[in-house]
């Protein structure tokens, strides 16, 4: 519990805050210009990547329309085929190549910030004009420069860095289902 309440503190951090709005920002943003937001991630992360797609698709507190969102993690048939085609390494970068579109926000999650089918579609996207959101634990710093936001749990523990992962992208799909809301009683006046 120790850890938790050290970790609480630290993820109240106004530079750390200021840096998950504005990624935030730039998501509902890239949403509602018609963009897409597509998700990666291995293992929890998958399963992470999996769920906040449905919270988009369906809803997180408020109905509202669905928003367009992709686990690239969700495929088995992909994934494998991918992988056994073309490395494991390139198992998100088909998909990406596939769906993404410039104007569209890559979410990317990766524990350590050094999965390098992770690192891989994060270059892609730049490549192709697609916004990109990495979030990490303390040892993916290496990553700042390869996404156009870098999210870090200040932790190395794995279980911590999913649980803020999925705490930040709740947050993000709240605000949007909370405009969503305040849109539709202003529409009905």
């Amino acid at each position: 519990m120790a850890s938790w309440v050290a970790l609480g503190r630290d993820l109240a951090d106004p530079i750390l805050c200021a840096e998950v709005d504005q990624a935030g920002a730039d998501l509902v943003s890239s949403l509602v210009s018609g963009g897409t937001l597509l998700v990666v991630g291995n293992g929890g992360s998958a399963a992470i990547a999996s769920h906040v797609a449905a919270e988009f698709i369906g809803k997180c507190i408020h109905d509202r329309d669905p928003l367009p969102a992709i686990s690239l993690a969700e495929s088995l048939s992909s994934i494998t085929a991918v992988g056994n085609d073309y490395g494991y390494e390139h198992v998100f970068t088909r998909g990406l190549a596939a769906l993404g579109r410039p104007g569209d926000v890559l979410l990317a999650m990766t524990t350590s910030g050094t999965s390098p089918n992770v690192v891989a579609a994060l270059d892609l996207a730049r490549e192709r004009e697609i916004r990109t959101i990495a979030m990490t634990g303390s040892r993916g710093t290496m990553l700042r420069g390869r996404a156009d936001h870098v999210l870090v749990v200040p932790s190395d523990e794995t279980p911590r860095i999913q649980e803020v992962h999925m705490l930040w992208a709740h947050a993000w799909c709240e605000a949007i289902d909370v405009l969503s809301s305040l849109d539709a009683h202003v529409a009905h006046r």
